[in-house]
This record gives C-alpha cells, sequence and structure tokens, in this order.
C-alpha cells in the first residue's frame, strides 16, 4: 500500500461506505483538547441517525491507536445478499440488482477501520469505512505528537535544567 507523503489537514471524516458525502469531523483543537463530532449510523451504517460529540482534554488523553476490524457477520450476510441478488437477476433484474447493491454495501459495511484512545482509563472508540483507514493513521499521528508537546510544555525539570543552562552560558560569556 502507498501513503501519501504530506498528511492531511482535513479533519472531515466519512462515517459510511454507503453514504460517504455524511461526515462527521475529529481533531485537536488550538486550546488543548480533542474533539470529536460524529453522525452515528443505523442499519449496518446505511442510514444516519444522531451524533456523538466528544471533547478530551489532552492531558487526560492514553492509548491512542488505530486499527481494522472485520465483522464476519455482516460480511458474510453482505455476501449471501449479493448472491441472491445476482441469482434473481434473470428474472427481475430491478430487484436484482438492488439485493447486489445492498449486498455489495453490507458486505462493504464489514471491513471497519477504528480510531481508538482512553480517557481517564475508559476507551472510547470511533468507527469508521475502511477507506479512511490512511486518513486516520494521519490524524493518530497528529493526535501523539500534540499529546507529546503538551507533556513537553508542562515538563518543570526540563524547562529548569534548560533555564539553569541559559544563566550559566550567561555567566560563562560575561
Amino acid at each position: 500500500m502507498v501513503e501519501s507523503i504530506q498528511t492531511s489537514t482535513n479533519k472531515d471524516f466519512a462515517v459510511s461506505l454507503v453514504t460517504p458525502w455524511i461526515k462527521g469531523n475529529m481533531y485537536v483543537s488550538p486550546d488543548g483538547f480533542l474533539k470529536i463530532k460524529m453522525q452515528n449510523t443505523i442499519l449496518f451504517g446505511m442510514i444516519p441517525a444522531g451524533m456523538t460529540k466528544d471533547s478530551s482534554p489532552l492531558g487526560n488523553v492514553s492509548n491512542v491507536s488505530s486499527n481494522k476490524e472485520f465483522k464476519i457477520g455482516r460480511i458474510f450476510l453482505g455476501l449471501l445478499i449479493a448472491i441472491g441478488g445476482l441469482m434473481i437477476l434473470s428474472s427481475s433484474p430491478i430487484v436484482g440488482i438492488i439485493l447486489a447493491l445492498i449486498g455489495v454495501g453490507i458486505f462493504g459495511s464489514g471491513i471497519i477501520t477504528v480510531f481508538s484512545y482512553e480517557r481517564n482509563g475508559i476507551e472510547k472508540q470511533v468507527y469508521l469505512p475502511f477507506f479512511e483507514a490512511n486518513h486516520v493513521a494521519e490524524f493518530e499521528e497528529q493526535v501523539l505528537t500534540e499529546i507529546a508537546k503538551f507533556y513537553d510544555d508542562r515538563n518543570v525539570r526540563k524547562h529548569s535544567q534548560e533555564n539553569a543552562q541559559t544563566i550559566v552560558d550567561g555567566l560563562r560569556d560575561k
């Protein structure tokens, strides 16, 4: 798989394979919060229903990861419906095409990319379609970088050493 060199600044993510125009967004705000606003879906991700919002301070976020999941039940059901649609294609072409498309949609909804993180020890997961995998991996790296910067900015020992070294260097120059 070829991955792009540039990271995306786009914070919008498709929430479903069947309705890729319906977007949610995930981003790290300038004030240090991981913000997630995603559409919920029902019927194998085919119909949008409601919305999930979450705002977590970076200091409380840990164990950020992304992975792929395969829902065997969805894949098998989608395969059965698609094959059934193809089988009745000769007797009822319109119904056959519709069933085949629904089957392919259900089959595709069985391959999921998951973005997960822990907030105060409670795991949170965001399920996205498989074609968002690279985008989710980029976002995971962005979140990890922002968390590292967050803790680096609050590292008193490191800042004390840097300040002491600056003072010593200033005294040596005189």
